[in-house]
C-alpha cells in the first residue's frame, strides 16, 4: 500500500509540473518568466526549428528582457544562420553588409553549426545587449546598437503572411 502511495505521489507530481517550463539558460537569466507564445518555421512543408518566447509573468514587450528559443529539426551551418541573421537585419534598417561586419565578427563568436535536436537560446537583456546559449552551455554576449530590434525582431516582428502570424503566435496574439 505505502509503494502504490508512493507511485500515486510521484505521478502527481510529475503530472503537475508544466509541460512548458522554460529551458534552464531561461529559469537562470530571467528566474520569473513564462512562455509567452510558440510557433513552427517551416520550409516547403519541412519543419525547420520549434520556436518559444518567454518573458517575465508570461507578457511580452519590446522594453523588458525576453529569451527566445529555437529547437532545431533540421542541422544548419553556422554560416547559414549567420548569413540569414545579417541579411534580414539589414534589411530590417540595421544597415548594409559593410555596416554589420563588426556584428558579423561578434556573431561568428556566437553561433555555432546545429544538428536536429539543438536548442538555441537568445536573452535579450537590454535594447543593445543579448546573452547567447546553445543546449544551455552560455556561448557569448553581443553589444550592437539597437540589437534587440533588429535581431529579434527577425522572429517577433513579422512584416506579413505567415511571418506576421508566426511573429504575432510567438507574441501571445493569437
Amino acid at each position: 500500500m505505502r509503494r502504490l502511495f508512493a507511485a500515486l505521489a510521484a505521478l502527481a507530481l510529475i503530472s503537475a509540473t508544466p509541460a512548458s517550463a522554460s529551458p534552464g539558460e531561461v529559469r537562470r537569466a530571467l528566474p520569473n518568466a513564462e512562455k509567452v507564445g510558440e510557433a513552427t518555421y517551416t520550409v516547403l512543408s519541412l519543419r525547420m526549428f520549434n520556436a518559444e518566447l518567454f518573458a517575465d509573468g508570461g507578457s511580452f514587450s519590446w522594453e523588458r528582457p525576453f529569451a527566445l528559443t529555437l529547437t532545431y529539426e533540421r542541422s544548419a551551418q553556422a554560416s547559414l544562420l549567420i548569413n540569414r541573421s545579417i541579411r534580414e537585419m539589414s534589411s530590417r534598417g540595421a544597415g548594409n553588409a559593410q555596416a554589420l561586419a563588426p556584428l558579423r565578427t561578434q556573431l561568428e563568436r556566437c553561433f555555432s553549426s546545429v544538428s536536429r535536436g539543438d536548442r538555441f537560446t537568445g536573452v535579450s537583456t537590454g535594447q543593445e545587449t543579448a546573452t547567447f546559449f546553445l543546449n544551455g552551455a552560455q556561448r557569448c554576449e553581443v553589444r550592437w546598437p539597437n540589437f534587440r530590434r533588429h535581431f529579434f525582431g527577425i522572429w517577433l516582428a513579422g512584416r506579413d503572411g505567415d511571418a506576421a502570424r508566426i511573429s504575432a503566435q510567438l507574441r501571445g496574439e493569437s
